[in-house]
């Protein structure tokens, strides 16, 4: 059963997406939130900048970053690359910028924020998840109906 995966795929709330300005508008969540996702159904994760993109003046413009993730007791590592659309001349904030785009089209890969990418009219993960554990019958418990009596013992 992807209990998690299902949980990772929910679209997040209208009040949540935002709208990139300028010509190619886009909706979008915030880093923060694409980060609260992982953690509220996965826990714990690490992210790895596994390279830096430079320019050809050396300014860091992009990176690859790898979501290191268990879900659904499977391990997963994703690796992503992140670019900075208006790069500044400060390397750093450029790889801040980088990583953060970077971590998020990873964790699209595991789920969160895809009906965003795919759009919302094409979007049927989460449907198809869900019904998956609709359809799920656990076998019955080897259980007894009723909790001993501890003094029984």
């Amino acid at each position: 059963m992807r209990v998690q995966q299902y949980e990772l795929a929910r679209p997040f709330p209208d009040s949540l997406i935002k709208q990139k300005p300028g010509k190619f508008a886009a909706d979008y969540v915030d880093h923060g939130t694409i980060v609260q996702r992982l953690l509220e159904v996965v826990g714990p994760f690490d992210w790895e900048i596994t390279s830096p993109i430079t320019n050809t003046d050396g300014l860091i413009v992009g990176c690859v970053g790898t979501l290191h993730v268990e879900i659904d007791g499977v391990s997963v590592h994703i690796s992503e690359v992140g670019d900075v659309e208006h790069p500044g001349q400060n390397s750093a904030t450029n790889l801040k910028t980088a990583s953060s785009d970077a971590l998020k089209r990873a964790a699209m890969r595991v789920g969160v924020g895809l009906h965003l990418w795919v759009g919302k009219e094409n979007y049927y993960l989460d449907r198809a998840l869900k019904k998956d554990m609709d359809d799920f019958d656990p076998p019955s418990s080897p259980m007894p109906d009723r909790v001993a009596d501890p003094d029984e013992f």
